[in-house]
């Protein structure tokens, strides 16, 4: 929770912003308007600073070192002015507009006599019109209707952090108690008592042990891995995969997918975990990358369910693959394995022509908005970096932060705790592409969408999307299911669950001299549409169909 909550006197403006967003925050530092917050302004702001006071009683001169009046913004047209990066819920009744603070000499000079059309007393202006004279603009998110929450802003030494103080029990996972005193707790508590687990020592020396091995040997492995990358990129980007032998049939299934629509993924570089992933990649015709070292001891099996040993084995292969090729100064787009293309995405990313072209990370949003991802909430199975010492630092950091994946059992969760520090320490700008609105990156919250408009709409062609990321579900097996009905599986059912000998002992051709065999042996023109459940999205009504989820009616 990175965010402005202390500051002192001098030319600024504080925001408060009542989205519909868990309680968090980042400290954002914007030049407002510079041709309107010249230097030459302050005579005149100084006037208008007189006047404003004078005509208002909103705060008493024990404040005015620090507020000397507000204003109000619509809040649609505040955030499309200035990209905050996190995703934006739809503004409703109670939640439309962004308040205001104002410091000495940065008040509109609009403000005076200037009230809004319901004749409250808080003016209601542009976004232009309310930051014209903060030289400096610092931005708060917190959550609306927060029962019995109140907030406190002092003018002091200056700090980007939040405080957050809760009547909690000093026992964990006890209760808010009305009786008892305020106590400074963590980000991270809920109502409930309960808060995310801070390493043991032990985990933390695990995860030494495994740096040491890494840090000894990562001189030899970009030697080895740079001709690879050099290889497949084009304008400086790779596509990174990480995959292991248990999650073979969704790498195989992403490859003829892209083959069956004529995409080109020639710039995908898949760092297999294990020898068989890796036989198997090669033979699809992925550049592929091994390294028995630090990807040895990764479990070959797929995950039963999120978060289990298995799958926090994979969330560290994550970690290091982006890291690799970070130091080598790419860009990379990375994507878990169970994601499809329509059409290649990376000129979305390369494209200098959009305002979003000036950010550092890109991520799809996971959907969620629990504590734990507040306020990003990044899907790390979908996002785009462009390299540069930001973001390079980052991913140098968040390597050392690998305690906190095997504490949590999720990347995500641990990659967003350094991503809030590093956008208000670093100004690391970060974008998450909104969940309500965003047709081109979607994933598994449209997919598991009560009204299944979202869904309804890409099955009739009024959807267009890059891809499509099947997250939010509990194991590969549900996965190839949904792709299934969802008409997106290309794979020939003889090459699932298979190793690449296993597919090509009846063939003639070699594994390691024919090129593509396995895509060639394995990989459909038309896809294998199949219904499962009846409550999921499909392509064709699977109204027969047993339901997955207890109390759901049929998608159709």
């Amino acid at each position: 929770s990175l965010l402005p909550w202390i500051f002192s006197t001098g030319i600024c403006c504080l925001l408060s912003f009542y989205f519909g967003l868990l309680l968090g925050g980042m400290g954002v530092n914007h030049n407002c308007d510079k041709d309107t917050a010249a230097a030459g302004t302050t005579t005149t702001n100084k006037k208008n600073w007189n006047l404003f006071q004078s005509n208002n009683a909103f705060f008493p001169s024990s404040l005015n070192q620090v507020f000397t009046g507000m204003s109000r913004v619509k809040r649609i047209d505040f955030t499309n002015t200035y990209d905050l990066g996190v995703p934006m819920d739809p503004s409703k009744n109670g939640n439309d507009e962004v308040l205001v603070l104002h410091s000495p000499y940065s008040e509109p000079s609009s403000t005076a006599g200037k009230v809004s059309n319901n004749g409250e007393d808080i003016p209601l202006l542009s976004p232009q019109e309310a930051t014209e004279n903060c030289h400096t603009m610092k931005v708060m998110l917190t959550a609306p209707n927060k029962k019995h929450e109140c907030v406190a802003i002092i003018g002091n030494y200056e700090s980007y952090h939040l405080q957050k103080w809760m009547r909690l029990p000093m026992q964990e996972n006890k209760p808010i108690q009305s009786t008892l005193p305020l106590r400074h707790v963590s980000k991270s508590h809920l109502d409930n008592g309960r808060s995310m687990k801070i390493p043991p020592q032990k985990t933390t020396l695990e995860w030494w042990s495994i740096l040491q091995t890494y840090f000894q040997s990562i001189e030899t492995v970009l030697k080895d891995l740079r001709p690879l990358v050099e290889k497949v990129a084009v304008d400086n980007t790779v596509v990174v995969m990480v995959c292991n032998h248990g999650q073979s049939e969704l790498l195989m299934n992403f490859v003829c997918n892209a083959q069956a629509k004529g995409l080109d993924i020639s710039q995908v570089l898949v760092f297999a975990t294990d020898e068989p992933t890796k036989e198997l990649a090669e033979g699809l015709g992925l550049a592929t990358f091994y390294d028995e070292k630090n990807f040895g001891t990764i479990p070959s099996e797929a995950a039963r369910f999120y978060g289990d040993k298995r799958f926090t084995g994979m969330m560290l292969a994550k970690l290091y693959c982006v890291q690799m090729v970070s130091m080598l100064k790419y860009d990379v787009l990375f994507q878990d394995v169970d994601v499809v293309w329509f059409k290649n995405p990376i000129p979305f990313f390369h494209n200098i022509s959009t305002p979003l072209h000036d950010f550092d990370i890109y991520f799809q949003d996971d959907g969620a908005r629990s504590p734990r991802y507040a306020p990003f909430s990044p899907n790390s199975g979908f996002y785009y970096v462009r390299h540069n010492s930001r973001t390079e630092y980052f991913f140098s950091v968040f390597l050392r932060m690998g305690d906190m994946i095997l504490t949590s059992g999720s990347h995500q969760s641990a990659l967003n705790q350094v991503l809030s520090e590093h956008v208000s320490w670093r100004g690391l700008r970060v974008k998450v592409f909104e969940r309500n609105t965003d047709d081109a990156f979607p994933g598994g919250y449209h997919f598991n969408m009560k009204s299944g408009q979202w869904m309804k709409d890409f099955f009739s062609g009024k959807k267009n999307p890059y891809i499509f990321h099947m997250s939010w579900t509990k194991n590969k097996d549900n996965k190839l299911l949904y792709y299934r009905q969802m008409g997106e599986w290309y794979t020939d059912e003889k090459c699932i669950g298979s190793t690449a000998k296993e597919i090509t002992q009846n063939l003639k051709e070699d594994l390691h001299e024919s090129e593509k065999i396995l895509a060639k042996t394995c990989c459909l023109a038309q896809p294998k549409i199949s219904c499962h459940y009846r409550d999921k999205p499909s392509k064709t009504p699977c109204r027969q169909s047993p339901s997955i989820d207890k109390g759901t009616k049929s998608f159709w």
